[in-house]
């Protein structure tokens, strides 16, 4: 596959491509059966469907590279002039954030399992994008996700991120029972940047005080300040600033290093933010797996739901998690992580696991 520190086109994590020394290497979905819509509009967002296991699904992720935009002239107005603009990669705009809304209600009606390869840095916030009411598609994301009736998974992918209001439509609390997020063990997750975070919460004031607490000559120096003459202390301070100036940098580094802990998928997961630590390498097993059981779950509960309208969704839902508790061999089908636990022949019996309606049907 791509490097994923580099970039690329995304396209290739769906499809698979040949690698540098001839190798096929195989992407998330079935060979040949992405199909890409609506490509001409909001270019740094991607949409279509596909085939995972043969199951189809509709996908959405992000264009890495940036991209231009080109507004025609206005017909009724000579003096107007057509404009090409350059949209960077990894944010939505007004007319991508639009397209992905759009996508997400086809995708429901048509009755799709949706799959988000989540790696958007959040949303344009120009002046023009505010008149393009950047805020209203936006909302209008999370409207069609609290309406979604089949499983979503949101996934972040090898070294992606997911920051600022993309976190904030995309969060699996908007639509519980059918959305989960999960998260490549290089991805990062978080509203700010560790930049962004240190800038606020650990100052220069913040990294000076560590420097005194930490640093044994800046102690001593700082200590000295309130001991000796008034020349000694100009001698003092002096050295004493050189010393912080030195140290500054590498301070910032470390704090921006402390501040990119908090974003780490296994501090999502601890959070509760998402479900799940998943390695690229098994994720095309996982899912499939994951999206057949969620599936048969939903369509169980409906049945249960129509069979009996006045227990109520929860108490439905408890019924059938305590019945597959008891009767499903694999208890462990949401593990909370597959970093470093998951081995070829798991994954294979991961996926063979989850079964298909009717099946489960009979089992409960």
């Amino acid at each position: 596959g791509p490097d994923p520190k580099s970039v690329y086109d995304p396209r290739i994590l769906l499809t698979g491509a040949v690698d540098a020394i001839g190798t096929w290497r195989g992407g998330l979905l079935d060979k040949g059966s992405w199909r890409e819509s609506l490509a001409g509009w909001g270019a740094t967002t991607i949409c279509g469907r596909g085939r995972l296991g043969g199951m189809p699904v509709g996908l959405l992720l992000p264009e890495m590279r940036t991209v231009p935009r080109t507004r025609p002239a206005d017909p009724a107005d000579a003096a107007s002039k057509e404009q090409t603009t350059q949209q960077a990669g990894l944010v939505w705009f007004p007319d991508s954030a639009h397209k992905a809304a759009t996508a997400i209600s086809d995708f429901n009606l048509e009755g799709l399992p949706l799959i988000i390869l989540a790696n958007w840095r959040g949303f344009s916030g120009g002046m023009r994008d505010m008149y393009e009411e950047i805020l209203k598609v936006g909302s209008l994301i999370v409207d069609n996700l609290v309406d979604y009736k089949q499983p979503v998974l949101v996934y972040i992918p090898p070294n992606g991120e997911l920051r600022g209001g993309a976190w904030v439509v995309l969060d699996s609390s908007i639509q519980p029972e059918v959305m989960e997020m999960f998260a490549d063990p290089t991805a990062r997750g978080g509203i700010l940047e560790p930049a962004g975070i240190v800038e606020i919460k650990y100052r220069r004031a913040q990294l000076l005080e560590t420097m005194v607490r930490l640093d044994p000559e800046v102690a001593r120096l700082s200590a000295s300040l309130r001991e000796v003459s008034e020349d000694e202390r100009r001698n003092a301070a002096a050295q004493l600033k050189a010393r912080q100036a030195m140290l500054l940098p590498y301070y910032e580094k470390v704090a921006e290093r402390f501040a990119d802990l908090h974003d780490v998928p296994a501090r999502m997961m601890a959070k509760g933010c998402i479900s799940g630590v998943v390695d690229w390498k098994w994720s095309r097993q996982f899912m499939h797996g994951r999206l057949r059981r969620r599936t048969a779950e939903l369509a169980m509960l409906t049945r249960m739901t129509t069979a009996d309208p006045d227990a109520g969704r929860d108490r439905h839902k408890r019924t059938l998690r305590n019945l597959i508790r008891a009767q499903v061999p694999d208890r462990k089908a949401r593990m909370p992580s597959y970093d470093g636990a998951m081995n070829e022949q798991a994954a294979a019996a991961a996926a063979a696991s989850a079964t298909d309606p009717a099946e489960m049907d009979k089992k409960l």
